[in-house]
């Protein structure tokens, strides 16, 4: 099947990542984390203001990830976000009818040639601890876990990650 990766640049874009989210945010987070964290994460980094906000302000490059034409997932990053030189992997994710078929693969090629691009040494990301199965998917990819993080996202909310690296 052929994997093509799509910026994100259009509202119809932007529509079909946050649904892509809403889905795969529920599938993957609802049974590792207390009702209502995932409506209030994907309001807070996966709604359409958080995105066009991330985009505009931070620096951050979404892109689609097309399984034969269609949307299967999305990827996306930010160079040097705050200030840290070193490519952010924000987000990896892909429906469960598209897994398997090379999308993840061409995500990160396309993060790691746009990490050389920028000259960053690194690709960093945070991943939820109960989230074995992509705690396993980027230890393939050659991601170390480095540390480990709890942040306070707000409304009683907390995000408990490993900290993961690559280095280029």
């Amino acid at each position: 099947m052929e994997i093509q990766l799509e910026k994100v640049e259009t509202q119809g874009q932007i529509d079909t990542l946050c649904q892509i989210a809403a889905q795969v945010w529920h599938l993957t987070y609802d049974p590792l984390l207390p009702p209502g964290q995932v409506d209030y994460m994907l309001d807070k980094f996966q709604s359409d203001h958080a995105v066009k906000a991330q985009m505009a302000n931070q620096g951050y490059r979404y892109y689609l990830i097309l399984c034969g034409g269609q949307p299967g997932g999305f990827v996306g990053f930010a160079p040097r976000y705050e200030g840290r030189e070193e490519m952010f992997l924000s987000k990896v994710y892909m429906l469960p009818e598209f897994r398997g078929r090379g999308g993840v693969k061409a995500a990160f090629a396309l993060v790691e040639e746009q990490a050389r691009a920028e000259g960053l040494p690194a690709i960093r990301l945070t991943v939820n601890k109960g989230n074995s199965h992509a705690v396993d998917v980027y230890a393939h990819y050659g991601f170390q876990t480095v540390d480990k993080v709890q942040t306070d996202i707000g409304d009683g909310y907390v995000m408990d990650d490993f900290i993961m690296v690559k280095a280029l």
